[in-house]
């Protein structure tokens, strides 16, 4: 009887332990499960942040319409608020992981005053946010332009300054739905808000009766508009659907709670330094080519813009593999959890494989529908190749970085990214530009820094999924 009692327990027991394979053993079964449960939470992630990047081509290909001024303003303007947006990104991005682990141990009260408490540091970022856009004619002239170029830098900047504190407080809220798995909603309200901007960017770059045409700066005026909308609807989702039934939301949030914020900010800031550290990183590298002129500068954006469609996809799987991760975690199964970032990053590649492939083959088709400038299109279909390789290892790093989000592990990943982006990107991308291949060389050191990034970030999801084992199991 009691070997009988104990085989159940001793079938268990190696079903777990096959989780704890090395990284080269294939589980059919297991693979399908979480690959299953990745697409579930991805695919509408992928589709919100589609429509996120939506807005930025439509940007692009409205202002190119416009001009080669307004396309070379909004370069500078859009690469200056991405360092404005991902660090407000960054600072609320430990809402999703954590409520999504506070889930996972159906601690639903303690979901709510995450987001409650999260609202303080959403309130407080954008204000600091809003105070440097609006010191924009004083730091602008910083950056070695045209003057007209510059002008238009100038207005799509002061535009944003109206949609900041939206953007912020849409941002947190949207973190608080996806970490309790509500990923659907948030998917519609991006893609209504994506529809909305096309129309909004026409009428404001071009203008149309009483509405005077504004360039580059309307797409400005458009972004901020619908970051408006979305938070109102959001707030609206979030305040109505029986789902959220433990959160009261109000105009005011409630007082601070100082241990809640300082362990959001102990997983969020890192983060905010690591992802604004990779979009400064991007950002610098477009004001290091605007002496070369407006049309290298235009053809940069072309293909940083073309690439991050197909990174934006990327980024939706990390946020799902670090929604999964935390919910395994927070289940109290690490060894599952070490899986899924396997399968997670596999998947990943695979996709990087692909889409750089597509890059090659369609390179020309892409480039073609942004502009008709044939200088233009000569160097940005030449970037795109160079784009389909720093493609494969941009996707491994956002992937691993992802699974580690899912472990609270953001500290040490932090000093990963600062040294592979500056110290190792930066300064090969900057020697092989300036003494070597112009623009094909700064995009060749961007390729290098984010290999490192990649092999780095690898051997510390390997170490920090270990550690979890072991702590739990006493083994790894």
């Amino acid at each position: 009887m009691s070997k009988l009692a104990q085989t159940p327990q001793s079938s268990t027991n190696a079903s777990d332990n096959s989780l704890g394979f090395p990284l080269f053993k294939f589980y059919r079964n297991a693979t399908k499960t979480e690959l299953s449960h990745l697409t579930t939470l991805g695919g509408p992630l992928v589709v919100s942040n589609l429509a996120v990047v939506s807005m930025g081509v439509v940007d692009t290909l409205v202002a190119g319409r416009a001009g080669e001024v307004n396309l070379a303003g909004l370069a500078l303007g859009s690469s200056i608020w991405a360092v404005c947006a991902v660090t407000l990104i960054g600072l609320l991005a430990a809402i999703s992981p954590v409520v999504a682990h506070l889930r996972g141990g159906r601690d639903e009260e303690g979901c709510s005053k995450q987001l409650l408490q999260a609202l303080w540091i959403a309130l407080i970022g954008g204000i600091i946010v809003v105070s440097a856009l609006l010191a924009v004619p004083i730091w602008s002239h910083w950056i070695d332009t045209e003057e007209p170029v510059r002008q238009v830098l100038e207005g799509y900047v002061l535009a944003l300054t109206v949609g900041t504190l939206p953007f912020a407080l849409g941002t947190a809220l949207r973190g608080y739905c996806e970490g309790m798995g509500q990923v659907r909603p948030v998917m519609r309200i991006y893609i209504t808000a994506a529809i909305l901007n096309i129309p909004l960017d026409i009428l404001l770059v071009f203008g149309a009766g009483p509405i005077p045409a504004m360039g580059g700066a309307g797409c400005g005026w458009a972004t901020a508009a619908v970051s408006c909308l979305i938070a109102l609807a959001l707030f609206w989702h979030a305040n109505n659907d029986p789902v959220y039934h433990t959160l009261r939301l109000k105009l005011i949030p409630p007082r601070p709670h100082w241990p809640t914020l300082r362990h959001l900010l102990a997983v969020g800031l890192p983060i905010c330094v690591g992802a604004a550290s990779e979009v400064t990183f991007f950002a610098s590298l477009t004001i290091l080519l605007a002496p070369y002129g407006a049309a290298i500068v235009a053809a940069h954006q072309i293909g940083m813009s073309v690439g991050s469609v197909f990174y934006l996809v990327a980024l939706a799987l990390a946020q799902a593999l670090s929604i999964r991760t935390a919910q395994l975690l927070g289940q109290g199964r690490p060894k599952r959890a070490r899986f899924c970032g396997k399968v997670g990053i596999g998947s990943g590649v695979i996709y990087a494989l692909g889409t750089g492939i597509l890059l090659i083959t369609l390179r020309t088709l892409f480039v073609q529908a942004y502009t008709s400038n044939t200088e233009i299109i000569a160097v940005a279909t030449n970037l795109l190749l160079l784009c389909a390789a720093f493609q494969l290892v941009d996707v491994a790093q956002a992937m691993t970085w992802g699974a580690l989000r899912g472990y609270k592990d953001t500290g040490a990943p932090m000093c990963i990214q600062l040294f592979s982006y500056w110290l190792v990107g930066l300064s090969s991308a900057y020697w092989l530009g300036e003494n070597f291949w112009g623009v094909y060389g700064y995009w060749a050191g961007v390729c290098i820094g984010l290999g490192v990034a990649s092999i780095l970030l690898g051997f510390r999801f390997w170490r920090t999924s270990r550690r979890a084992i072991k702590r739990a199991y006493g083994y790894a």
